[in-house]
């Protein structure tokens, strides 16, 4: 089987389970390496996939529609591309040969052998078990992004608000991949509560500034079910958002800017069986016999991010058709891009 975890909806398969599910032989071990192994990635995809949910503060008109198709992508940094193995954190793993700062997901390929010893009750016995520490993915993706895509259908409201809906029902693959996605957005004009203007003659000026708030919350559900073991790997994601927007709204262009709010919240699980093969030795290094072990579910991690952002983004409006693109600020930085319809 070939570990999906987060590497499915990144699109890469690459990691083999000769190199990655030896690490899960080590117990409680485990945990702490693959967290610091994978969080990058997993920040990445709450951070872009929590992107491109407003492109003006100006909220549609009651009962319009539009539908944007976008992407995005959280730039990792490079101190996310690697991390130092601390021997002391860790209760059986230990570096074997090779340097102690590994790549992460995101980083370069590993030089380093990594070694579980767990010693027998007795202490005469010390089950082995040696292999190479997970290589990044890092020559898999352009500038080292974390890509994701997004599809927003968006229909003004009465009251100077808005509503978006992304949703994606359970989509399954041939090799046992699964998606789906539920986000849900509102938007209220706050420009409304204020007076217009008017000119000399008493007409009231056309408002080319806008203000509203924003509150978003999206959840992402993928995995990867072996269909010939029962061997699993699922990753949930969800992301809340509150943001203020502020724009400038012209006929044919739109600037915009935005300081919110983020939370996430994400778990992976890895499940079924797994099997390894111990050398055991005696106290001095000697081979004794090699045995046979298995463990089941063996991983289950958690991951939170929180923090403040701001936006700044600009859309070209031709008839119904629109093209926008912004940038965030934030621990790690999204572009977006795409394309839009109004009806």
């Amino acid at each position: 089987m070939k570990t999906k975890l987060l590497l499915l909806l990144l699109g890469i398969t690459t990691l083999s389970s000769a190199q990655f599910e030896d690490i899960f032989a080590s117990g409680q071990d485990a945990n702490k390496f693959v967290s610091q192994y994978t969080t990058p990635a997993v920040k990445g995809l709450m951070y872009a996939s929590n992107a491109a949910w407003i492109t003006s503060a100006k909220p549609i008109k009651p009962f319009h529609f539009e539908l944007n198709i976008g992407a995005s992508g959280a730039f990792i940094p490079a101190e996310s591309e690697s991390f130092k193995f601390n021997s002391s954190d860790y209760q059986y793993l230990q570096v074997e040969s090779g340097p102690d700062v590994m790549p992460t997901v995101m980083g370069n390929v590993s030089q380093t052998v990594l070694k579980i010893e767990i010693p027998d009750p007795n202490g005469n016995e010390v089950r082995v078990l040696e292999f190479n520490s997970p290589d990044g993915i890092k020559d898999n993706l352009p500038m080292n992004i974390v890509p994701t895509p997004s599809i927003q259908a968006s229909m003004g409201l009465p009251l100077g608000s808005e509503v978006n809906i992304r949703y994606a029902p359970e989509i399954k693959s041939d090799n046992g991949g699964f998606i789906q996605i539920l986000g849900l957005g509102f938007k209220h004009s706050l420009t409304q509560y204020f007076p217009k203007s008017k000119d000399a003659n008493g007409k009231t000026n056309k408002r080319h500034f806008n203000l509203a708030a924003h509150i978003s919350y999206q959840n992402i559900r993928a995995g990867y079910d072996d269909p010939n073991s029962n061997k699993a790997a699922h990753l949930n994601i969800s992301t809340v958002s509150l943001q203020g927007i502020a724009s400038l709204d012209y006929k044919l262009l739109s600037l915009y800017s935005a300081i919110g709010y983020t939370k996430g919240f994400s778990n992976i699980s890895i499940l079924g069986t797994y099997g390894f093969t111990y050398d055991v030795q005696d106290n001095n290094g000697n081979h004794i016999r090699t045995e046979n072990v298995s463990v089941n579910d063996p991983l289950k991690l958690d991951y939170n991010l929180n923090g403040m952002k701001a936006k700044a983004g600009v859309k070209i409006k031709l008839a119904f058709f629109q093209i926008y693109a912004d940038y965030t600020l934030q621990e790690f930085p999204v572009a977006t891009a795409g394309i839009g319809f109004r009806f």
